[in-house]
């Protein structure tokens, strides 16, 4: 992922923001399972 954005024109591109934009794109989910949109999210919503 990190030469892929560094290739397309990110001149820096560490964890931090290749984590923010997993996030940002729904790779990964970091609510917790007592957050009130776990559920919806986990149900597809």
């Amino acid at each position: 992922m990190s030469k892929a954005l560094k290739q397309a024109g990110f001149t820096f591109v560490g964890p931090t923001i290749c984590y923010a934009l997993m996030q940002a794109s729904g790779m990964v989910m970091d609510h917790t399972r007592d957050c009130d949109r776990y559920a919806q999210l986990v149900n597809g919503g």
